[in-house]
């Protein structure tokens, strides 16, 4: 027998390994721990001297059959292949059965794949990927299903079409039983291990997308009611008068109606369907097309002109708990505003008496990464309910299996999904139901069908981060500008806008003519003028287009468009607390380096965040708030690499978690710098932060020293805050009387090399000297 690998099976002490495999000789075998962590997979990566590598992880018996490993080795004898599995028998009860399984693709990523009891690899393959998985985390549960993710990244994962072994079967559950372990309660911390492993690969291969964040508007379009029913259905004379009955019977504040779409029922379901031909509620379609399956159906109700602004989901089969359940899926449309929601169902039989697992509520989802998970896992729950203008727009394939989870994978892509996690639908299987019992060939079938719409969907999100098209931060400003004409106005003129540059130095300078700040640049700050005028970062004072999203950090924040914008997408981050323009004694001054966070992991990435001090550039210096900008926009950040070439490190420290944070002193630019910069946290050390501040001079009933301050996410170096001390709000010039005057109020913006000028003559008569001189008047 060829020597050229060798087995290792996973079993207990009490178990000879000898006994799960026939056929292979004692010395080709190695025993290894049952548990799926990494540390047994570093165990079998240390042990392995062979090219190829088999491992066993069963408690079945198994006869290997003519050649098995020869068979495996061939195809992994391939460059660029890495692991193999191959079609299996199962024996009953005594009795043989063929057990295929199907091809990998790119889009089975789902850790319940069945590859069978054998799998073999190609040893330098594994090697790697324990490598990096051991560089990850100590995985307790799911270590085989990362290593499996590795290695598909690097390598092919071959399904060998031949039967080159026999399994003793001892699940004999039908498919209709087995398909919900994963939603059981008790494996629930092997599903949040495994949900980590999965955000890992998506983020790793480019695929995973931040948190939806924005609310849809619900209020578009005309519909004859507010939401319709729709039961697509075919030969259910059985089951069609419950479910009918089960509509009729809800209490709503709302009109509604049914759509009933017949598909050329034979058994007597039409006829059925027609003894409620007087009922003002019920919609009958039955198809001209005789190809529809159960997508079909639901396309051809949802384009109806009676379908209602809200489509909801009830199969033939199933029954609504009670006769609130379409108030409450339509309410918590409106009250999250999102564009899909998926309730919880409780499995019964035909009596409605539970059946294993009981309740499917998916409390798996979370809103942080249900959009991502939901790759992971083979649905998402039901009833599904739909904003129709939406449902429209993507469609709903033709098939009849996994429809539901095509569109769940569709809408989460871009929008937001309500849950309801309380049972408000009854899901039947009884021995008529099409999915109680499956044979083999058709669970591979729905399998592969859902792997192909992962491969999809991995695909569209992939382009989606690529591109940096339709992240929420993207699809929050589209729609922003797309309602409010005075932001869309005065951000197109950025497109327009004049801008010259001027040597200061090794620095470039930037002037911009924008007239539209000169609201901003000409605000009058005393005390009296303030009290005066209502604020307009509280939110009771927004304008009435004004959108926002809520920021929940220690303190509540307010993310909103800035409508006299300095750079494209130009935010403005202001707490939801009337409250002074000052960081003194905020979390450890850790906010701008925590909202950089957020913004890069719920709105979009790149963006950096700043402040300006309330004697600073401040046009609010009563409402605490901060700015935001894109890191590409802003000169300071892309001159940083030559800047940090001659930066003084001045002090280090150790935090909490463990992590250096390094300040440096920055002398080649235009006004003195000091940078904080921490790797693996976005926290600065407040030490280190607190002792500089105190260097810096504290002015008469101020309780902070003046400074402007950046705060980003350098990809080499870590998390970055950069303070600017200051001195004067404004320079001389601008008090100045004749042509001597300039209105150039700076803020953090200019401080970074983009100075402002409102005025067409500053524009184009400031000189070099008049620059340098404003640098050198403001900053400390």
């Amino acid at each position: 027998m060829n020597k050229d690998f060798i087995c290792f099976i996973a079993c207990g002490e009490e178990t000879d390994p000898a006994n799960i495999i026939q056929g292979l000789p004692a010395d080709k075998i190695k025993a290894v721990p049952t548990e799926d962590s990494t540390t047994t997979w570093r165990l079998i990566a240390t042990q392995s001297h062979t090219p190829y590598i088999v491992v066993c992880r069963t408690r079945q018996s198994i006869r290997l059959g003519h050649r098995a490993p020869e068979r495996m080795m061939d195809y992994l004898s391939v460059p660029g292949c890495g692991m193999v599995y191959a079609d299996r028998y199962e024996e009953i009860n005594g009795n043989m059965q063929a057990h295929p399984v199907i091809d990998y693709q790119a889009g089975s990523v789902r850790d319940d794949f069945d590859f069978g009891s054998l799998v073999m690899y190609r040893t330098e393959a594994l090697k790697e990927a324990v490598a990096e998985i051991s560089r990850e985390a100590d995985y307790t549960h799911s270590a085989s299903y990362a290593v499996r993710l590795a290695l598909s990244r690097r390598y092919m994962l071959a399904h060998i079409r031949e039967y080159l072994y026999t399994e003793t079967e001892t699940d004999t559950r039908r498919s209709g039983e087995k398909q919900f372990d994963y939603v059981d309660p008790r494996n629930r911390p092997v599903q949040i291990e495994r949900e980590a492993v999965f955000t890992r690969y998506l983020k790793k291969t480019g695929a995973y997308l931040p948190p939806v964040e924005g609310r849809i508007d619900l209020r578009e379009g005309d519909f004859p009611c507010e939401a319709s029913v729709i039961i697509p259905v075919r030969n259910r004379v059985r089951t069609i008068d419950d479910a009918i009955r089960s509509v009729l019977e809800q209490k709503t504040a709302f009109p509604f109606n049914l759509i009933i779409v017949d598909n050329h029922s034979t058994d007597g379901t039409t006829e059925a369907i027609r003894r409620y031909s007087e009922e003002p509620k019920i919609i009958h379609l039955i198809p001209e097309r005789t190809d529809l399956g159960i997508g079909g159906c639901w396309d051809l109700a949802i384009r109806d002109a009676r379908c209602g602004r809200f489509a909801v989901q009830l199969d033939s089969d199933d029954l609504y708990s009670g006769p609130d359940t379409l108030q409450r899926i339509i309410d918590t449309f409106h009250s999250e505003q999102c564009a899909m929601v998926i309730g919880s169902y409780r499995m019964t039989n035909f009596n409605l008496e539970t059946l294993p697992p009981g309740i499917i509520d998916h409390r798996e989802w979370t809103d942080e990464n249900g959009h991502n998970n939901a790759l992971r896992i083979n649905g998402l729950g039901a009833p599904r309910a739909f904003f129709t203008p939406l449902l429209r727009e993507i469609g709903v394939p033709n098939v009849s299996y996994g429809e539901d989870y095509a569109l769940g994978l569709a809408f989460s892509r871009q929008y937001r999904i309500g849950r309801i996690y309380d049972v408000v639908y009854l899901c039947r299987r009884w021995e008529g139901n099409s999915d109680a019992a499956l044979s083999i060939e058709k669970v591979n079938r729905n399998n592969a069908y859902k792997d192909s719409l992962r491969t999809l969907e991995l695909a569209r999100r992939r382009a989606l981060v690529a591109q940096g098209k339709d992240l929420p931060g993207i699809r929050f400003l589209k729609h922003q500008l797309a309602h409010w004409e005075l932001a869309r106005t005065n951000h197109a003129a950025l497109d327009n806008i004049r801008t010259r540059r001027v040597r200061l130095g090794n620095n470039e300078i930037v002037m911009q003519f924008n007239p539209a700040r000169a609201v901003s640049t000409c605000a009058k700050l005393d005390p009296g003028s303030i009290a005066k005028r209502p604020c307009f970062l509280c939110l009771e004072n927004k304008p009435a287009e004004q959108d926002s999203l809520r920021i929940e950090l220690d303190e509540t924040f307010n993310l909103r468009i800035n409508p006299y914008p300095i750079l494209p997408d130009h935010l403005t981050i202001s707490s939801e607390q009337h409250q002074p323009q000052s960081l003194a004694g905020k979390t450890g001054r850790q906010l701008p380096g925590r909202l950089t966070e957020w913004l890069n992991k719920h709105f979009a990435p790149g963006y950096a965040v700043f402040y300006n001090g309330a004697k600073c550039g401040a046009s609010a210096p009563d409402h605490f708030h901060f700015q935001a900008a894109r890191m590409q926009d802003i000169p300071l950040i892309l001159q940083w690499e030559r800047l940090m070439e001659t930066a003084t490190l001045t002090a280090e420290a150790t935090m909490t978690d463990g992590s250096k944070c390094r300040s440096y002193r920055i002398e080649d630019y235009l006004c003195p710098l000091q940078a904080f910069i921490t790797e693996g946290t976005p926290a600065s050390d407040t030490g280190l932060v607190e002792a500089y501040l105190h260097s810096l001079p504290l002015y008469p009933d101020e309780d902070e020293p003046r400074y402007n301050l950046f705060a980003w996410e350098d990809p080499k170096r870590g998390f970055t805050a950069v303070y600017i001390p200051r001195t004067l709000h404004r320079p001389s010039c601008y008090t100045a009387q004749g042509e001597a005057q300039h209105l150039v109020s700076p803020g953090a913006l200019d401080m970074a090399g983009l100075l402002v000028t409102p005025r067409r003559e500053d524009f184009e008569s400031l000189t070099e000297e008049d620059i340098q001189q404003i640098y050198n008047e403001v900053s400390l």
